[in-house]
């Protein structure tokens, strides 16, 4: 039987500092109304988890600047919808480890122009907002992860 894989990856709910919005990121080439995301990225299982969130947020928001809140206890997997055009050949689907963290630098910081810039937008909104955001199939990760930190009662 073939093993089923999962990419490793870091997702990083993004607290605004003295608040308790949170950072969501418009994927480019998405239409304005979908699209939106918390960071997250592949991550090389063997490292560091706090080493590999940081260069994750450099490479897609432009900054690292974070103070490191909460760490999931456990890790969250979703399956790559059929049809969906990923980068990720080989890999099933994706086995997150979540992270919230709060942005200790100002959000002027925050800038999309490094290359390959995978965003090209971003907003501060609510965790009550978040799940109308985000794609269908990654609703029932971003529930249960927000959930276990602590952002949802």
């Amino acid at each position: 039987m073939a093993e089923v894989r999962y990419r490793p990856n870091v997702c990083i709910a993004i607290k605004e500092k003295g608040s308790d919005q949170l950072l969501m990121c418009h994927r480019k080439a998405f239409p304005a109304e979908s699209g939106w995301q918390f960071p997250q990225g592949g991550i090389d299982k063997h490292a560091d988890l706090v080493s590999e969130m940081k260069r994750e947020l450099r490479e897609e928001i432009g900054t690292d600047e974070v103070t490191v809140l909460k760490i999931s206890s456990r890790l969250y997997s979703y399956i790559f919808p059929s049809g969906l055009q990923t980068h990720h050949p080989g890999f099933v689907g994706q086995i997150q480890q979540w992270m919230l963290v709060e942005l200790d630098a100002d959000d002027s910081k925050i800038n999309f122009l490094h290359e390959p810039a995978e965003f090209d937008a971003f907003q501060w909104i609510s965790a009550t907002q978040v799940l109308s955001k985000i794609v269908d199939f990654k609703k029932p990760i971003y529930l249960q992860a927000m959930h276990d930190l602590g952002l949802w009662a």
